[in-house]
Order: structure tokens, then sequence, then C-alpha cells
């Protein structure tokens, strides 16, 4: 099993349509067939703050999922409203679970 997290930190400002948006994300990938994920607001750091974690049975499945995923109007949509509310790009890590 590996878990895909990816930390997303707004501009001032935006965290809370960022935050509505991300949700939107959550509920996209559960109705689309794909692993659902979790949404995480950071307490301390960096204003704003956003990571998801993902859980994919192996990175085989996650990387043959990711053509799926850009040819899914429903998250690709939310995503391409979710860019211009960032700071930077969102940061992207891949964890094996041990």
């Amino acid at each position: 099993m590996i878990i895909v997290m990816r930390t997303y930190i707004p501009k001032a400002g935006t965290g809370g349509t960022m935050m509505s948006l991300l949700k939107k994300v959550q509920q996209a990938f559960v109705d689309n067939g794909f692993p659902g994920i979790e949404i995480l607001r950071a307490s301390y750091g960096l204003h704003g703050k956003v990571q998801t974690i993902q859980r994919w049975e192996s990175y085989e499945d996650y990387m043959n999922s990711r053509d799926k995923v850009r040819a899914t109007k429903e998250i690709t949509s939310l995503f391409s409203e979710i860019y211009p509310t960032l700071q930077e790009t969102h940061f992207t890590e891949l964890f094996s679970v041990v």
C-alpha cells in the first residue's frame, strides 16, 4: 500500500474557497470510483496549509490511475478552480506503508 500526500498552500484570503473546492474533490474521487481522500488542516505552521492523503493498493495502481483521473471532467474542472487559489503549485509525496 502507498499513501499519496499532497500539500496545498493558499494565497492570502483564498483558504476558504480552496477548502470548499477540496471537499468537492473529495466527493468527486469517490463518485468516480477512485480511492477517497482525507483532508487535513494544519493548526500550526503556514497559514491555511492543507494536506490530503489518498491510499492506493500499489504504486502501479496509482500510476495507472493518472490518465483516468485527468480524463475525468468532474475532477479536472475542480482542480482548474483550485489552482488560482494557490500560493504555488501543490507538492506531491508518495509514501510506502511499512
